[in-house]
């Protein structure tokens, strides 16, 4: 009896001991594709709590023993976006350095809402990419689905998701939204505009804020919001000599490299002599579309996310 009480406390050194079963990947190089194709599961979740855990037999090829350590997640699942997982709470395992971090690394904090892709690994969820971001965080709340249907690109239908606004969204960060930058700069001043006219202070600021980071002269919204909103927002680029020889330079490369999406957003430039300028150049190339800024003397297109992608913003924005 005195040798099963002394063995007691051994039993969770000995589960834990064995080994994670996991395997170490930290490519920097790997691209948003290759971490789909990667992934078995994919779900949105809440992380509920997160802990480092010490492996007795853990190694990584190449590193010193104690150079890294394993960190495990407790993530509540909200959608299940790829395979399936009748549990409603799950555990997520990641390779993690012991010193310092710098980079675009999968900093997470308990409470946030994030888009997870996972391997299923000696049993365990495992992220399909060590340290280097492959935690996707959300911020328009809970959904318990993607925009659009399986007929349109995964990252595309991420991207739109971060600005369907669901119950609990947040303002987050602009620079975080849309992971692979699959909607581009169009649509995504479409839906910025769009944001302008929600009835949260917030969300237009955030709006607005998505257009003067764009840096590329889509800062009408700088005059519609009252002074106390434009506190913390970068003050739209100087209008000096060399402001329109850029503007025109900015068209011209567009052109060479045949950018539509830079095109169409020149198209709702800030400065109505060159939007009408741009509006000509552009309907010169294709007379036959629709989705640009044109006539320069109407408002710039705005759009809003809901399950069906982004579509056109007709008025203000709708009651809930």
């Amino acid at each position: 009896m005195n040798k099963v009480r002394l063995l007691l406390p051994l039993v969770p050194l000995i589960l834990t001991g064995c080994g994670p079963g996991l395997v170490f990947n930290m490519s920097p190089e790997m691209t948003k594709d290759q971490m789909l194709a990667r992934a078995d599961h994919i779900f949105i979740g809440v992380i509920e709590k997160q802990e480092f855990e010490n492996w007795l037999f853990q190694r990584v090829s190449g590193a010193k023993r104690g150079d890294w350590t394993i960190l495990k997640r407790q993530v509540r699942i909200e959608a299940m976006i790829r395979g399936k997982e009748s549990r409603q709470s799950v555990f997520l395992y990641e390779y993690f350095p012991t010193d310092g971090a710098s980079g675009d690394w999968n900093s997470t904090q308990e409470g946030e809402r994030d888009l997870f892709l996972v391997r299923v690994e000696n049993g365990r969820y495992h992220l399909v990419r060590d340290f280097w971001r492959s935690i996707f965080p959300f911020y328009s709340g809970k959904h318990d689905r993607l925009p659009l249907d399986d007929s349109h690109p995964f990252w595309e239908r991420a991207g739109l998701l971060d600005w369907w606004l669901g119950e609990g969204h947040t303002i987050g960060r602009s620079g975080r939204r849309d992971p692979s930058g699959a909607l581009g700069w169009w649509r995504t001043a479409k839906i910025a505009r769009g944001f302008i006219r929600h009835p949260e202070r917030d969300m237009r600021v955030l709006g607005c804020e998505t257009l003067l980071q764009m840096d590329r002269w889509q800062d009408e919204c700088w005059e519609q919001l009252p002074p106390p909103d434009r506190v913390g927002l970068i003050p739209p680029q100087q209008r000096g000599q060399g402001w329109e020889p850029m503007a025109l330079k900015q068209w011209a490369q567009a052109v060479a490299a045949n950018d539509l999406d830079m095109m169409r957003l020149l198209t709702t430039v800030n400065r109505p002599t060159l939007r009408r300028e741009f509006c000509r150049l552009f309907l010169q190339r294709f007379p036959t579309d629709h989705d640009n800024g044109c006539p320069a003397d109407q408002p710039p297109l705005a759009t809003i996310v809901t399950k069906d992608g982004d579509v056109p913003l007709i008025g203000a924005w709708p009651h809930q």
